[in-house]
């Protein structure tokens, strides 16, 4: 099946979204293609999605969680189910887990949407970016996913300022959470959105990492990717990009790549041609594909700085044997930020993550006992973005060495207080996870110094785009989901802007796109 489209987009996540809904509502011609699946939850089903997948919840844990693990080590990708949930990456000195459903890592992340710990984050990257510019782009988005500050009128099982082990952790805050939060505390309703579209509020017990069947928690599948649709946007879901072709440079309105793809229903392979591909794939799965087209298959040139300065925020994930006398499992799917009271660990960020969806899980009821009094603690606080990736004998490779970024050794001192002033255990892996992939095609001034500029646009390929963590100039610090898409907000502008001064798409294009 051979396409052509004005605006092809490459993932479904907080870039890849945020960037189809902007230029679909601009009447743009625009096709996106995703690898994983839209997932069965009750907001999906009352708009109709056909074919949907499970999410990983119960005993489906065990069959639809892991999609693959990779590693430079293996001599190919283990793909145990391509409609899977998760990707594990296994890399030199960290892992990276990222998800695979039309939604992206929204369907994964706890509805938290932080600003970057540093106020000047954005600042002095590049002459046309700045944080005051930025700033609207944060302020939409939170509207955007109706995102408020939890207070204690809602009642939230859990919250750090009660299991706070009587004074001894501090909370740092309450970040805006798009999470639908109950308007009688304990009596979770059905509501029908303005776009008719049905969710449930959240019942404080099943809305976490492995998905929120009941809509509680603001997915993009239907609060951006559904409104795109409505306006044009075309999705064709367990679409795997495989790489990307620059074809023989033609003038404006003419094709400029071509992207082969799998199509994973079908098994076959497919290619689709596109005046402006935007990469939004995540921080893992974008500077895969660019590195494999430009190394390996060779349809791409230049980037010299392709896949370097990249970083994992800084993330730490352990298993926290509590042992409390509370259900844990209950409450919002991570806790409010904190801190040990006096702490001098001031960059770092301490959160507690229930165990949550146990109730359908078959396991014996002792296990989920025990299960029910432990947490998983999370921290982060930004690393220094030195990590490398490359591709070595055709395998992605990344090295990351958690000793030469300082932040874990306030981390592990952290950590070290907690478990002996709270009397707990802390158990972790040696080397450090990360759920926050960021940088490897950053932004710059030229490719002397990154990958793209400040409309994200690769400089060595013109009409490729990057508009995912990918980008991120460094690490934020906080949980990056808003970061990313405030930067797509402002790559699809930008592109939009470019666009209207040629006027409306070809109708001959887009009549031959709904028809494949």
């Amino acid at each position: 099946m051979n396409t052509e489209v004005e605006v092809l987009v490459i993932g479904s996540g907080f870039g890849g979204s945020v960037a189809a809904k902007r230029i679909a509502e601009a009447g743009r011609d625009v096709l996106m293609l995703e690898r994983g699946p839209w997932r069965d939850t009750v907001p999906n089903r009352s708009m109709g999605i056909k074919d949907l997948v499970s999410l990983p919840q119960g005993a489906k844990a065990f069959t639809h969680g892991i999609r693959s693990f990779s590693s430079h080590l293996f001599k190919r990708d283990m793909v145990l189910n391509k409609k899977g949930f998760i990707e594990a990456y296994f890399g030199d000195g960290i892992s990276i887990v990222c998800s695979s459903n039309v939604g992206g890592g929204s369907h994964v992340y706890a509805g938290f949407l932080d600003k970057p710990l540093a106020p000047n984050y954005w600042d002095n990257h590049h002459p046309e970016i700045s944080q005051a510019g930025m700033e609207r782009y944060y302020n939409e988005i939170l509207e955007a996913l109706d995102a408020r500050a939890l207070t204690p009128q809602d009642q939230v099982p859990n919250r750090i300022e009660e299991a706070n082990y009587n004074g001894l952790l501090t909370c740092l805050g309450n970040p805006p959470v798009a999470m639908l939060i109950p308007k009688r505390p304990g009596f979770p309703s059905k509501v029908v959105d303005r776009n008719g579209i049905e969710r449930w509020e959240c019942d404080m017990k099943n809305n976490s990492f492995l998905g929120s069947p009941s809509g509680a928690k603001t997915t993009l599948d239907f609060s951006f990717i559904r409104p795109a649709m409505q306006q044009g946007l075309i999705v064709r879901d367990m679409c795997e990009a495989l790489s990307i072709r620059r074809l023989a440079q033609q003038g404006h309105g003419e094709m400029r790549y071509e992207v082969r793809y799998r199509d994973h229903r079908s098994g076959k392979e497919e290619s689709v041609q596109a005046e402006h591909v935007i990469l939004a794939a995540g921080g893992l799965g974008t500077v895969r594909l660019l590195l494999k087209s430009r190394d390996v298959e060779k349809g791409l040139a230049g980037m010299p700085r392709l896949g370097l300065e990249f970083g994992g925020n800084g993330d730490f994930f352990g298993v926290w044997k509590e042992n409390s006398k509370s259900d844990l499992s209950k409450g919002m799917p991570i806790a409010s930020p904190f801190r040990l009271k006096d702490s001098k660990n001031k960059r770092v960020i301490v959160l507690r993550a229930s165990i949550q969806g146990l109730d359908d899980v078959p396991a014996p009821s002792f296990i989920k006992r025990w299960l029910r009094k432990q947490s998983v603690i999370i921290a982060f606080g930004g690393d220094n973005n030195n990590g490398t990736m490359e591709i070595k004998r055709g395998r992605l490779k990344i090295k990351y060495k958690s000793k030469d970024n300082d932040i874990y050794g306030e981390i592990d001192d952290e950590l070290k207080n907690i478990q002996t002033i709270t009397q707990t255990k802390v158990y972790a892996p040696r080397n450090p996870v990360t759920v926050h992939p960021i940088g490897g095609a950053c932004l710059g001034t030229s490719n002397a110094d990154g990958v793209v500029g400040a409309n994200g646009e690769v400089f060595d390929n013109p009409g490729l785009y990057v508009a995912d963590a990918s980008a991120l100039p460094m690490s934020p610090g906080g949980a990056p989901s808003l970061t990313i898409a405030a930067w797509s907000a402002n790559v699809a502008d930008r592109l939009i802007a470019e666009l209207e001064n040629r006027g409306a798409p070809s109708e001959d294009r887009r009549t031959v796109l709904k028809a494949t």
